[in-house]
């Protein structure tokens, strides 16, 4: 009876401890394996480190994979730590009967015969040092063994692994201590953050160095005792110094990284198309450029990769640490009036709708329409005009002329094809100069059209990987015409023919597709280029939207654009010419093909860019085709009277020019006022200077001067002074 009671036993044993197993496993089972969350690395292209993200409690941890770490730490790793981890079911029964030895012999813990396994199920779950929390570890390892392969638990172990302070893993232990990758540490600093997890706090190297360096040795001994190095190797190792990192690298592309992980909380690493080298080299400059601003004055700059819509470096504020340029505030992606930028678009849309030819006659004079009367930004009108001149002088009443034809409904429903959204109540003419709101974004995209044929495609700035894909990044993303190939072609030349600003000869002579665009009020600065190979775009501004009274598109965001263009390689790329683009040589004012009128008939001939050799009549100021051969009416009556005008001024210049914006006496505070605008009674002819010295921009930088100032205007040799005293 009794052997048959034993023998039940014995068979029944493993039915219940496999019931009892199962039944523990319901109740306990396994926490995540990050319970605060990921940390997140914002990585480069070449996967250099952008910037990173501790998880919830502040924990730094660079996520890697076996793969991408030294071979040899691995194999230091698993001799020193657990040999037989491949081997074992979470547990290896003759290292706890080792360590329960040491235990009854020493009255004390000497090793803890603790698996990898363990050591994950430990910093998943931890434990109290007793007997109780052993078993509690040991069934958590085997719990683990259940669910996840061999190659899983060393990812965890890599990534879990405590390196001292709020250190995490093999990945930013390297980083932080030895200022590379995983994959690049040498045998030495191998072996020391094999042995550091043991006690990080204690052998942490950048505060106990001899005592990280005496451990580190350990290891190493242990190595040459398994063969994995000989004694050769072992006495020049042990013979170095720890040679620790020491450098601090700067956040790079912060608020791109800070919208990156907003967007994907839960990815470990997120792998973007920036180039470091390049991103680098953009925020020195940019970081130089804040020294020039005003008070509270940001920049931002985004450059994009053309052939395949990347972002390669995105600067999202002038100086990520200065607080009071509103540093935080991402002036990329910011929605800000964008003044003329828009307006190459309408010529784009009036050269596809066989409106115009790029020397079309049109009209900058005084006009009405329908209650909105635009103004150009010097308060004058330049009469009749190309329309490539139109363009590059960024004129307002022509653009408005074009827009006005075409209708705004329809000009902004081509835009929106292309997913370029345009921030208003409803479409209306004001939009064609900057009555919208808009970001560097959507103008990057627009702009490269211009080299692309016309198609808008939506900018990339991630790597697509199978990483990247599990946190669902767009892998094809849809592209849409907004401009045909021939006027996107004639609009690249009209825009590139126009000549840089004052500046320093470039060091790489790139053909650069550029426009500029000052927003209502003066908040908002911007210029936007692209080359055959690249896109630059560029805001310079407030970002409260205080104005800066004197500034320009032209003056303050051009220079800093061309300045990021001699950051970037030569071009490779040929624009070609599409089929469909032909010159033709046309007549003023009919704007017609010199075939097409008589001799008597043509003033005026110009050598225009057409498609299909097309050549419309001239438009009159509100958008009818007039089919007369005369001047358009309203265009001719301005003219004529424009001609009485200068008549009555040619008697008027035996006078000095009046100097209307200051008087003598007056005095100003640089803490109060950045820009002093200076306005006479012939602001076309005036010439002005300060303290005797002649000045391009009719504006005082009152950072610039101290005290008592001359501001003198002159026509020739006539100049009316006046005195102002300028403190700080």
């Amino acid at each position: 009876m009794t052997l048959k009671k034993a023998l039940i036993t014995v068979f029944f044993m493993p039915f219940v401890l496999m019931m009892m197993a199962i039944l523990w496993h319901y109740h306990n089972p396994l926490p995540p394996i990050y319970p605060h969350g990921p940390a997140t690395r914002i990585t480069a292209s070449d996967q250099m480190t952008l910037r990173a993200f501790g998880d919830q409690q502040g924990v730094h941890r660079y996520h890697v994979e076996n793969s991408e770490v030294s071979e040899f730490y691995l194999d230091a790793l698993l001799h020193y730590e657990d040999r037989w981890f491949y081997y074992h079911y979470g547990v290896n029964p003759l290292s706890l009967v080792r360590a329960a030895g040491q235990w009854l012999t020493n009255g004390r813990v000497i090793s803890g015969g603790s698996t990898l396994s363990m050591q994950v199920a430990r910093l998943i779950d931890p434990h109290d040092r007793t007997v109780a929390g052993k078993l509690h570890q040991i069934a958590r390892a085997i719990q683990l063994e259940w669910h996840y392969s061999k190659d899983d638990i060393l990812n965890f172990y890599l990534n879990l692994a405590p390196y001292g302070g709020n250190i995490e893993g093999i990945g930013a232990a390297a980083i932080k201590y030895f200022g590379k990758h995983p994959k690049q540490l040498n045998k030495n600093e191998a072996a020391l953050l094999v042995v550091l997890p043991q006690k990080p706090s204690r052998y942490r190297p950048d505060r106990y160095i001899d005592l990280a360096k005496s451990m580190r040795n350990k290891v190493l001994d242990r190595l040459k005792q398994g063969n994995l190095i000989d004694t050769a190797q072992f006495d020049l190792l042990t013979a170095e110094p720890i040679n620790l990192f020491g450098r601090t690298e700067p956040h790079l592309a912060p608020l791109l990284g800070r919208y990156l992980k907003k967007q994907y909380p839960l990815s470990h690493k997120i792998n973007t198309t920036v180039d470091y080298e390049l991103q680098s080299k953009l925020h020195k400059l940019l970081h130089s450029v804040s020294t020039r601003l005003p008070r509270k004055a940001s920049a931002a700059a985004l450059i994009v990769e053309n052939r395949d819509a990347k972002i390669i470096a995105y600067q999202g504020s002038v100086n990520f640490n200065d607080l009071s340029r509103f540093a935080h505030v991402d002036m990329v992606r910011a929605t800000r009036s964008p003044g003329s930028t828009l307006k190459p678009f309408i010529y784009g849309q009036a050269l596809d709708l066989g409106l115009i030819h790029s020397k079309s006659l049109l009209s900058d004079i005084p006009a009405d329409f329908n209650g909105y009367k635009p103004q150009n930004l010097n308060g004058y009108f330049s009469g009749a005009i190309t329309a490539e001149q139109a363009l590059q002088k960024s004129l307002n009443v022509p653009a408005i002329q074009l827009l006005n034809r075409i209708s705004p409904t329809k000009f902004e429903a081509n835009l929106a094809k292309a997913d370029i959204q345009l921030s208003h109540q409803k479409a209306n003419l004001s939009v064609g100069l900057g009555g919208t709101g808009t970001n560097l974004l959507s103008l990057a995209k627009l702009y490269r059209a211009l080299v692309s044929g016309g198609e808008v495609k939506a900018l990339q700035m991630l790597e697509i990987d199978d990483t990247q894909n599990k946190f669902g990044a767009v892998l094809t993303p849809s592209n849409a015409r907004i401009l045909s190939p021939q006027s996107s072609w004639i609009l690249f030349k009209m825009l590139s023919s126009q000549s840089a600003p004052d500046r320093v000869v470039p060091s790489i002579r790139r053909e650069i597709a550029w426009k500029t665009g000052t927003s209502y009020g003066y908040r908002d600065f911007w210029s936007v280029g692209v080359s055959t190979d690249y896109t630059v775009a560029v805001w310079v501004g407030r970002p409260d939207s205080s104005p800066m009274l004197g500034y320009l598109g032209a003056t303050q965001a051009a220079p800093i654009m061309f300045d990021i263009f001699d950051l970037l390689p030569k071009d490779h790329t040929t624009l070609v010419k599409p089929t469909g683009v032909e010159q033709a040589l046309i007549c003023w004012p009919s704007g017609r093909s010199i075939t097409q009128v008589s001799h008597n008939e043509c003033a005026e001939q110009h050598q225009a860019l057409t498609i299909n050799g097309m050549t419309p009549p001239t438009m009159d100021l509100y958008g009818d085709f007039s089919l007369t051969p005369n001047w358009p009416t309203k265009l001719a009556q301005w003219l004529s009277a424009k001609k009485g005008m200068e008549k009555t001024e040619s008697h008027s210049l035996n006078a000095p020019p009046a100097i209307t914006s200051l008087q003598s006496g007056q005095h100003y505070y640089r803490s109060q006022l950045d820009i002093l605008p200076l306005t006479s009674s012939w602001p076309e002819k005036t010439q002005w200077f300060i303290n005797h010295q002649p000045i391009t921009t009719p504006q005082l930088q009152l950072s610039n001067y101290h005290g008592k100032t001359v501001v003198s205007a002159c026509i020739n040799t006539l100049c009316e002074q006046q005195t102002i005293y300028i403190h700080p």
